[in-house]
């Protein structure tokens, strides 16, 4: 069953739509993991989108859901019990899976890079100075001075000041917004094409998260950096994300943009994700003592027990009796937007 579901041809006529300047381009990615000596299961199923120069992709999805793999799996730093079985990734027209380590290490940092959820990433003997100037050091030979300069620029350009009392500090003399923009500084100074954000604002609080997010729209305002921003809060790319890839059990079940996504979801699963985001009370007001949120019933399916039909029938409001039978295929109801339920398509019922 897994053969199949992850088969290039099943898709090959449903690809999502291409941007017209788009330098990644993710088709049919597939990767397995292996636990133990146990069989190897599926974490990504026939993964297929497009980032475009200077666009804000949002990648949405509750915990599990492959997020995070999917980052890791752009950037060639899976685990050694996991494996890309199948797909392309292609970055500037290159297919990432056929480098080898050396030619991943010129790429990595300096034309692709990755923010870490936390800051807990940075060396807690090293100055953070240090380990922004190391960054460009691995892959430009310049003079001390010169590698310096483009550090201090970085800490200048995510809200730093570029001060030496900061370059001279240690990560537990700063607060954890500034661990934060110390692990932002890295991902940036070598100026990338694309940087991953993988959930940057998850540890931060409310205050912090914001500034953050603020600061990744003035990035994009100020270059044509792109980015992949990874959270499983939909508030977050309200006012961030161009558009929005919706993740589920390891399958992007729908893909457009932002604003139509959100005020009209197609797939049922981004429709039960947007109601569990938390809302003012009716008529404003503090909320009272019995107030509930929103939650979807029910739990993911776990990746090791694949189920014959669609991964959130035993979720969905919307199940019809095909979605226990089949795994539905991707459809597009418009130019910019795909979908992978049986609502929509030539198999709509």
């Amino acid at each position: 069953m897994e053969l199949a579901r992850a088969n290039p041809a099943a898709t090959r006529e449903r690809q999502p739509p291409r941007c017209a300047a788009s330098f990644l381009e993710v088709r049919d990615l597939w990767v397995r993991f292996r636990v133990d000596a146990g069989p190897e299961f599926t974490i990504l199923d026939r993964i297929n989108f497009d980032i475009a120069p200077g666009e804000i992709v949002g990648l949405l999805g509750e915990s599990g859901s492959g997020k995070t793999t999917m980052a890791l799996s752009l950037l060639r730093l899976l685990p050694p019990n996991a494996r890309v079985a199948g797909g392309s990734i292609q970055f500037r027209g290159r297919d990432l899976l056929s480098l080898n380590e050396r030619q991943l290490r010129e790429v990595r940092g300096a034309e692709l890079s990755l923010i870490h959820q936390d800051s807990s990433v940075l060396n807690p003997v090293m100055r953070v100075g240090d380990q922004v100037t190391e960054v460009v050091r691995a892959h430009h030979r310049w003079p001390m001075l010169r590698l310096r300069e483009e550090a201090m620029a970085a800490l200048a350009a995510v809200g730093l000041g570029g001060s030496d009392r900061i370059y001279s500090s240690y990560p537990h003399q700063l607060s954890g917004g500034q661990r934060q923009r110390i692990v932002i500084a890295q991902a940036l100074v070598c100026k990338p094409d694309l940087v991953i954000a993988d959930e940057p604002t998850a540890s931060l609080d409310a205050t912090t998260a914001a500034e953050i997010v603020d600061l990744v729209k003035g990035l994009k305002s100020a270059s044509d950096t792109s980015f992949l921003f990874i959270t499983h809060d939909p508030a977050t790319l309200a006012t961030l994300a161009d558009r929005v890839l919706v993740m589920y059990a390891g399958q992007i079940v729908e893909d457009g943009p932002f604003s139509e996504v959100y005020s009209q979801p197609q797939h049922p699963y981004t429709r039960a994700l947007l109601e569990c985001a938390p809302r003012p009370p009716a008529g404003g007001g503090v909320r009272g003592h019995g107030f509930r949120l929103a939650c979807i019933p029910g739990s993911p399916p776990d990746p090791m027990v694949t189920p014959p039909g669609c991964s959130f029938s035993n979720r969905c409001k919307d199940r019809m009796e095909i979605c226990d039978v089949r795994n539905p295929e991707e459809f597009r109801p418009s130019a910019s937007r795909t979908v992978r339920c049986f609502k929509y398509g030539a198999e709509q019922l």
